[in-house]
């Protein structure tokens, strides 16, 4: 309610001296018209301060929501870059590893292959015509 606080200073500047004298030495009853014509005007003026204030309160709230909008979208275009670079290392990742197994399993192959082939040039197993004496 800061706005209530400064409407009384207001209001004494905004009445000239001379009709503060003159309330002085005029009647009540004119007196009580006087103070209601300035009541109606401070009202007046104090509508025309509120508008203003809710008209600046938007505005700021619009700033703040826009500059709020710019800045969620910056940083939802940085995580999309970063997303992408991620998902190419995550390939790049990938296919090596999908080579590295291709060489294990090629080289277990051709390990079983060769230690089969020297397992039977070594004598491993027996002739078959040993077994028909």
């Amino acid at each position: 309610m800061p706005f209530r606080t400064l409407i009384l200073p207001l209001a004494l500047l905004l009445l000239p001296l001379s009709s503060q004298a003159q309330q002085a030495d005029t009647p009540p009853e004119q007196e009580a018209a006087v103070v209601e014509q300035d009541v109606g005007t401070l009202q007046a003026e104090l509508a025309k301060v509120e508008a203003e204030r809710q008209r600046l309160a938007d505005e700021l709230a619009n700033t703040a929501d826009h500059a709020e909008v710019e800045q969620l979208s910056r940083q939802n275009l940085a995580l999309r870059d970063r997303l992408s670079v991620m998902e190419k290392v995550a390939d790049t990742n990938q296919a090596e590893e999908q080579r590295k197994w291709f060489i294990v399993g090629g080289a277990t192959v051709a390990g079983s292959l060769i230690l089969g082939w020297l397992l039977a040039q070594l004598g491993g197993r027996r002739k078959r015509n040993e077994w028909t004496n």
